[in-house]
């Protein structure tokens, strides 16, 4: 099967080395897909020395956001005929050496896999104010989306690429860290067989976080906004995520249609890859 790792960089130059031995020592039959903000702090040109045919670097020229890189791995991987697709931080909050476990518990009843801080057997680094705050949000989660899980919010899953389009992708175009919430809501309202497994969340190796400071009111006003949706209105049926090439930077799987804001019914084609944004493909 071919197996493909995914994680975002922007300024990762403290940890972007080590995390690609680790994960080639995890998982030596996979390749690896880096998708960077246009880092400033040579994150870059350590990923040009590292060079081989199983890594594959994706510069975007800013900061598009973390959920439409998580998106344009999604689309690489179903372009290129992947199998397997694991997604994680590339801080080292989560341990390459986990890789196995989440690819291993993908079977025949098993579409995505969760790599969870709060099952038995996990455990979480986090400490006082922000350990509250991550357990209280995925306990909130859970109570109001009425979904059997314990974690709702990390990075760190396994995807059987062929089920990633019984997802609506349109549909995830959302700001900050609540991408990860909105991903679990749609995987289980489209009838994707979820399951979880325990990690180690640590802390991360080097450098600063890139979690917003308002970035909890942004987690409760979209948690808010899921439960309604999960709620008091109709699965959408099935859809089939149409491969569409950017004209403006010739990625040949990048373009996604995401709503155009304050114009309902009215959707703009946005490339993933570098931001470009076509206005009002009325009624797509």
């Amino acid at each position: 099967m071919k197996k493909l790792i995914f994680f975002a960089t922007y300024n990762e130059a403290g940890n972007v080395t080590s995390m690609i031995e680790r994960i080639t020592a995890a998982a030596p039959d996979a390749d690896i897909l880096v998708v960077d903000d246009s880092s400033k702090d040579g994150t870059l040109d350590i990923l040009a020395t590292l060079a081989r045919p199983s890594l594959k670097v994706i510069v975007r020229p800013g900061k598009l956001g973390l959920g439409t890189a998580h998106l344009l791995a999604w689309k690489y991987a179903i372009f290129h005929s992947y199998d397997i697709l694991v997604t994680m931080d590339g801080d080292h909050s989560h341990d390459p050496a986990d890789i196995p476990k989440l690819i291993g518990a993908l079977d025949a009843t098993t579409d995505l896999v969760i790599g969870s801080r709060y099952a038995e057997g996990g455990k979480c680094d986090y400490t006082g104010y922000r350990l509250r705050v991550s357990q209280a949000a995925n306990k909130a989660a859970r109570l109001l989306l009425g979904i059997k899980l314990t974690e709702f919010t990390t990075s760190f899953r396994a995807f059987r690429v062929s089920r990633l389009n019984a997802i609506d992708f349109d549909t995830l175009v959302v700001g900050g860290y609540s991408f990860f919430l909105a991903v679990i809501v749609q995987a289980y309202r489209h009838g994707l067989k979820l399951s979880e497994r325990p990690i180690h969340f640590h802390e991360r190796n080097a450098g600063v976080s890139k979690i917003p400071p308002l970035e909890i009111f942004r987690g409760i006003a979209n948690l808010l906004r899921l439960t309604a949706i999960s709620h008091f209105t109709k699965v959408s049926p099935a859809v089939s995520n149409v491969i569409m090439k950017c004209e403006k930077c010739q990625c040949e799987f990048s373009l996604i249609k995401a709503d155009q804001p304050g114009a309902k019914g009215t959707k703009d084609e946005v490339c993933l890859s570098c931001g470009n944004r076509q206005i009002g493909a009325k009624g797509a």
